[in-house]
């Protein structure tokens, strides 16, 4: 029985008895070191990443003869330099899991910030509901979820940025594409109360455990990965039977709306599994004296006057 109840936590919220990549982020420690060589790769890659995004808003402007290209493009750069300079301030996170600072951002972040960055292309192809062109930027923008992940794992370039970075930009995206399709009707009231309330306890959790405890431990987990896997496969199907229109596919798309909303329901009570397990992880002695303060007692003497 206790052997079920570790494989259990282990597939909902990471609480695995072997390693997993992982780490905890403690704070005033994780993510503040200085890195110029790890900041001008992020810079470079942001500018390249740049260029990427200016070439596909000149195609998806043209192909909608530049409907709301001024708000588009100002939200765009907007949305592109806040996305670099938030990475940029966190830069200390580029070093390995063992903390041997990286000089290099890595191909598998890369993939992980091209993610990001080309969000606001494909809500714009949503919003002028253009959705087979929407489905094929959505399927390519996807695949980098699996590829940049395999890429860390046998390339060996896992990093503490790749593990913070990549939910969080899962987050974003995921919560911008439901977003759009529910705003235009295509997914109902049900999925954007979901995907917004998953969001709010990830957002709202992630701040008081950290606050509170010092820590949060951020780790992928098998569900997880399977459950934004069913995510990404059912919203291509949804945008793809959308575009493809048909006798049938009004109830094709009723059952992927059903099946989406299910996923949903069960990726809320992952979160509050990963909060669950958090909370039973003891705070790290770092998180309860920052900067070591625990080593400045002499042995036989921690303080105590009794």
């Amino acid at each position: 029985m206790k052997a079920l109840v570790q494989r259990i936590l282990w597939l909902a919220a990471g609480r695995a008895p072997r390693p997993v990549p992982a780490f905890d982020w403690v704070r005033g420690r994780v993510g503040s070191r200085q890195n110029p060589d790890g900041m001008r790769s992020l810079v470079h890659a942001g500018l390249g990443l740049s260029v990427l995004c200016a070439a596909a808003d000149l195609w998806i402007l043209e192909r909608h003869q530049g409907a709301g290209w001024a708000l588009y493009s100002f939200l765009h750069t907007c949305w592109i330099f806040g996305f670099t300079l938030g990475s940029v301030l966190n830069v200390g996170f580029l070093e390995s899991l063992d903390g041997v600072q990286l000089r290099s951002l890595g191909g598998p972040n890369v993939l992980t910030l091209s993610r990001g960055f080309l969000l606001p292309p494909l809500i714009y192809l949503i919003v002028q509901r253009d959705y087979l062109v929407a489905a094929g930027c959505y399927g390519l923008i996807s695949a980098t979820d699996v590829v940049d992940g395999w890429w860390a794992r046998h390339g060996g370039g896992q990093s503490k940025l790749g593990i913070v970075l990549d939910p969080i930009v899962d987050l974003v995206f995921h919560l911008g594409v439901f977003v759009s399709l529910s705003l235009i009707g295509l997914l109902g009231r049900a999925a954007l109360v979901l995907v917004l309330l998953r969001s709010g306890l990830l957002v709202l959790g992630t701040g008081l455990l950290y606050l509170w405890k010092g820590q949060v431990r951020i780790q992928p987990t098998p569900y997880g990965k399977a459950t934004g896997l069913l995510l990404s496969l059912g919203t291509f199907a949804l945008l793809v039977v959308a575009g493809a229109g048909g006798a049938s596919a009004g109830a094709v798309a009723g059952a992927l709306r059903t099946g989406l909303v299910v996923l949903l329901a069960g990726a809320v009570l992952h979160v509050l599994a990963i909060g669950l397990v958090n909370l039973s992880f003891p705070p790290s002695a770092e998180a309860r004296w920052p900067g070591g303060r625990e080593q400045q007692f002499p042995e036989g003497d921690r303080g105590d006057e009794s």
